[in-house]
């Protein structure tokens, strides 16, 4: 008879193999299971199929003691309807204890934005092609992160000025102005396939370490493009060898495949918070703070006060519903004022 733990874990498990099947992004995936994980955790040894809404919100109250924000806790709300819907599909329950809990009204916070100013003096302040290509990029597409890292070189189509991305729901075409397009071919140079940007140097470090025995051991991550990962591979060399520590480098070097000192270029994508650190770090160097998020903020903004409407902006950003994209109307203030000035009977 297995523990009300491992029965937990089965159900959370099964729950994983769920998620795949209603092909939510892998970063709603991730988030719904470390919410289940949590609850998991919380509830200790009682079943999740004899939780009640007073579970629910001893949880949730949990989560606000650590000092979360409202949203996180929403998404977390959102994780618990998720995964009780699908044990009551699945006979195991016969209500769904998270629909009887009510949060407060999540408030939209209005985005902060920069000035074409400090737009400029951002690009400014890129040290390189590389962070001066994607910062233009991001600005001048307005897309996601992981879009970002899942450009390749073949989707670049410099007639149509367009990319072709893997986007939250699907696959979608983002476009470009002229001005990125010289920076996009140097940045690209030769090169006529694998991902867009790509890492100048090897994601992670060689390290030899000595064990309490007098052994050496290290380890090494081996990337398959197959499964999009990195495997690691340990390396051991037992204390019978007497080698010291420039010997045992030597053979550790030796040892390492050649696939992991000599990584195609474009064959391994950007981790997102790479593109957020590289964003970030260039922003600080200028003195603004700055994320990948907030120059895709920016660039519906700067579209608006320009003129363009708000079903071409929803296009260009890749939402589903206008309404998400209405959040920036709220944020334009230029454009209200130019109206202003120009019907207002005072200003006539």
């Amino acid at each position: 008879m297995p523990s009300t733990r491992e029965f937990n874990a089965v159900l959370a498990s099964r729950f994983a193999r769920w998620l795949r099947v209603l092909e939510y992004s892998a970063d709603t995936n991730r988030g719904y299971l470390c919410s289940i994980a949590s609850l998991c955790q919380f509830l200790n040894d009682i079943p999740v199929t004899d939780v009640t809404h007073l579970d629910i919100r001893d949880f949730l109250a949990s989560i606000a003691q650590r000092g979360i924000k409202q949203a996180t806790i929403s998404r977390a709300m959102c994780a618990l309807r998720c995964f009780f819907d699908f044990l009551n599909m699945g006979g195991l329950i016969n209500w769904s204890p998270p629909r009887f809990v009510r949060l407060q009204r999540l408030r939209r916070a209005v985005p902060r934005v920069l000035t074409e100013k400090q737009v400029r003096l951002l690009l400014s302040g890129a040290r390189d092609l590389h962070e001066r290509t994607m910062i233009e990029v991001l600005y001048g597409t307005g897309a996601r992160v992981g879009e970002i890292r899942s450009m390749r070189v073949e989707d670049v189509d410099f007639e149509a000025r367009r990319i072709r991305v893997l986007g939250k729901c699907g696959y979608r075409y983002v476009l470009f102005p002229r001005a990125i397009s010289g920076y996009l071919r140097r940045y690209i140079g030769k090169r006529k396939t694998g991902y867009l940007f790509v890492a100048r140097s090897l994601s992670r470090r060689v390290h030899l370490m000595r064990v309490p025995n007098g052994a050496w051991r290290s380890h090494l991550y081996k990337y398959d493009p197959a499964t999009k990962r990195s495997h690691r591979i340990r390396w051991y060399v037992p204390k019978r060898e007497g080698l010291t520590y420039d010997q045992a480098l030597r053979r550790l070097k030796q040892d390492i495949p050649d696939t992991i000192l000599d990584l195609s270029i474009g064959k391994k994508p950007l981790a997102c918070v790479t593109v957020r650190w590289v964003v970030m770090r260039v922003g600080l160097k200028v003195g603004i703070r700055v994320n990948p998020q907030l120059l895709r903020h920016t660039f519906a903004t700067h579209l608006l006060d320009h003129g363009a409407d708000i079903r071409m902006i929803q296009k260009m950003l890749g939402h589903v519903s206008v309404s998400t994209t209405q959040r920036y109307t709220h944020v334009s203030m230029k454009q209200v004022q130019k109206v202003l000035d120009k019907c207002h009977p005072r200003n006539l």
